[in-house]
């Protein structure tokens, strides 16, 4: 019965964390979208960060703003953080 024990332990473990990114992910949208950016889709996975911004064109300053929030909040580095402006 102990695997039992530890395949539920497991998969609550599993659980949280992805609450945790999920939480992450809608407080970095936030942060984002407090800048003044409309419809922000963040999605964090264990290689890095994408960041979907409803915006035709991002000017280098925009990105900037945009990667320093998501590195604050996510921990990921600057060369993890893809920025996909939205056409």
């Amino acid at each position: 019965k102990d695997w039992e024990k530890d395949k539920k332990s497991k998969a609550a473990e599993e659980m949280l964390n992805l609450q945790k990114r999920i939480e992450k992910e809608s407080a970095t949208e936030a942060m984002i979208e407090a800048k003044g950016f409309k419809e922000v889709y963040v999605r964090i996975n264990d290689n890095g960060v994408d960041v979907v911004v409803n915006k035709e064109k991002l000017t280098e300053q925009e990105i900037a703003q945009i990667e320093k929030i998501v590195r604050n909040a996510t921990g990921f580095d600057v060369d993890k953080i893809q920025i996909i402006p939205l056409k």
